[in-house]
């Protein structure tokens, strides 16, 4: 294992699965790498460039400087399907299977008989009852294995495959992968940070990414990136040290300034606002979006209000708790309607589909009366299908719901109107992929002491770039600390936190 060194990993033509801490300069050390490959590769075969959301294909099509045509850059689920389903489900499975099929995520089945059933006698592609399990995967595989004309496309068009977040892939995602690396002799380059997987609930498998690295009798060549260029020393050595829980990565620092808890015995929120600069950017992360933390956060939100601080909530929505495949187009489609800035293209740019200027311009006709100013008295149900009909894909009643919640209330305006705030509350789970100055935690939040939230508090920790504050509103939390800066040979706590008692 080489830590930290990019220029190894860069020049390493083999297997390679890269360890990408938080701030560490993951998808540059991607970008970098498919560059150069790119450029080193005089022969007809091409890339993939596999991620988990189309906003992070674009980024990397964004940060590439040399041409990508021809090349695949976009989801997992797009990969699959388009380059393994449905060219090869007939040669594979049978010509009673139409490649033509709907994906479909309000038909849902127990075993995959059933779900080859669907494809079969109703021609839509389902899901999984279980969201552990990954049903378009599993047939992907099923498909690869049958058919030797799919198994030749993908040795004759793709010479390396670059899997992003691969922390947050499932046992399904995992074995296809493994599959066409093991079996078609296709070299991957994954990068990823098992730290930060906080999406086991829907399937996510980190330790599936723990056993490959640390697997000394795999093909891969192995790298360490430790090196976090958001945060400062103080709140890298912190987060490094309560999720590793020993001090491998610490770095010396002669006195620590920018990892500060404050213990209270009363409720004194103001006197804790005192330890960060309100005339900069400050974030105060909530623990999770169940409806009793929204009201804290709500009642958080007015409390500082009357004290005269602006801190505005940031709420997860109706949207954001949807668990089906056309979330991020709803999504979209609420920051078209909130944002007065988010344009028609902007939209389109961020569906899964490319659309004429002429398609464009048709689906701008209708849905632009989400623009007018009195949204209760268009018919929002209509156009919602109308907008769906033309991009062919099939919205379910649950999914218009939880739209007209999020929209026709003002209380979500903030999650999606494109203001940024200086002061501002959110979740950790909203958090996610995003930086701040300064963040703002609640040691009851986390229940470290139990084995429990090690990611959580990884992901909220790392949000923060120059100075981290916790509120230690639970002894259970800084008897934890001190137990990790013993057993670490750290020997006090003030190593890793200035602790200031009120």
């Amino acid at each position: 294992m080489d830590r930290g060194d990019r220029e190894s990993i860069l020049a390493d033509e083999g297997n390679v699965i890269v360890v990408a801490g938080a701030g560490s300069g993951k998808t540059t050390i991607l970008t970098k790498k498919i560059g150069i490959d790119l450029e080193n590769n005089k022969k007809h075969y091409k890339i993939a460039a596999i991620t988990f959301t189309n906003k992070a294909a674009k980024e990397i099509s964004e940060r590439l400087t040399i041409s990508t045509r021809g090349h695949f850059l976009g989801t997992n689920d797009s990969f699959v399907e388009n380059e393994i389903i449905r060219p090869f489900i007939q040669d594979a499975l049978g010509n009673n299977y139409s490649n033509e099929f709907e994906v479909v995520y309000n038909n849902k089945f127990d075993t995959f008989s059933k779900g080859l059933e669907l494809i079969r006698s109703q021609n839509k592609l389902g899901v999984y009852k279980d969201n552990k399990k990954n049903f378009k995967f599993e047939l992907a595989l099923s498909i690869l294995s049958k058919s030797r004309v799919a198994q030749q496309y993908i040795q004759a068009r793709y010479f390396k495959l670059y899997i992003d977040e691969y922390q947050d892939c499932d046992q399904d995602m995992h074995k296809l992968f493994m599959y066409i690396n093991t079996k078609l002799d296709i070299k991957l380059f994954i990068v990823g940070d098992p730290k930060q997987s906080i999406y086991q609930w829907r399937g996510a498998a980190p330790e599936l990414f723990y056993e490959m690295f640390e697997n000394n009798d795999n093909n891969f060549n192995k790298y360490q990136l430790v090196e976090n260029f958001r945060c400062c020393k103080d709140i890298q050595n912190y987060s490094n040290l309560l999720e590793r829980e020993k001090n491998d990565l610490y770095k010396n620092v002669e006195v620590v300034n920018n990892v500060i808890g404050i213990k209270t015995s009363d409720y004194e929120y103001e006197k804790v606002l005192e330890y960060l600069d309100l005339n900069k950017e400050i974030t105060i992360l909530i623990r999770c979006a169940k409806s009793k933390k929204r009201e804290i956060a709500r009642e958080l939100e007015l409390y500082l209000k009357s004290k005269g601080h602006d801190f505005i909530y940031i709420p997860r929505t109706p949207l954001d708790d949807l668990g089906t495949g056309n979330k991020n187009i709803l999504i979209e489609l609420a920051k078209y309607i909130k944002d007065e800035k988010y344009t028609i293209y902007d939209l389109i740019n961020n569906l899964p589909i490319n659309l004429s200027s002429d398609e464009i311009k048709d689906i701008n006709s209708f849905i632009e009366e989400f623009k007018c100013k009195n949204i209760y008295k268009i018919n929002i149900d209509s156009i919602l299908k109308q907008f769906f009909a033309k991009l062919e894909i099939e919205i379910k009643g649950e999914e218009i719901i939880k739209f007209k919640e999020t929209i026709l209330n003002d209380k979500y305006d903030n999650s999606y109107n494109g203001i940024e705030y200086k002061h501002k509350i959110m979740t950790i789970h909203s958090s996610k992929g995003l930086e701040f100055e300064q963040v703002l935690l609640h040691a009851n939040d986390f229940k470290l002491h139990l084995k429990k939230d090690k990611n959580e508090h990884y992901v909220a920790t790392t949000r923060a770039k120059d100075r981290l504050v916790i509120y230690l509103n639970n002894d259970d939390y800084l008897n934890h600390v001190n137990d990790v800066v013993k057993s670490s040979d750290l020997y006090n706590i003030s190593n890793i936190m200035k602790v200031i008692t009120l």
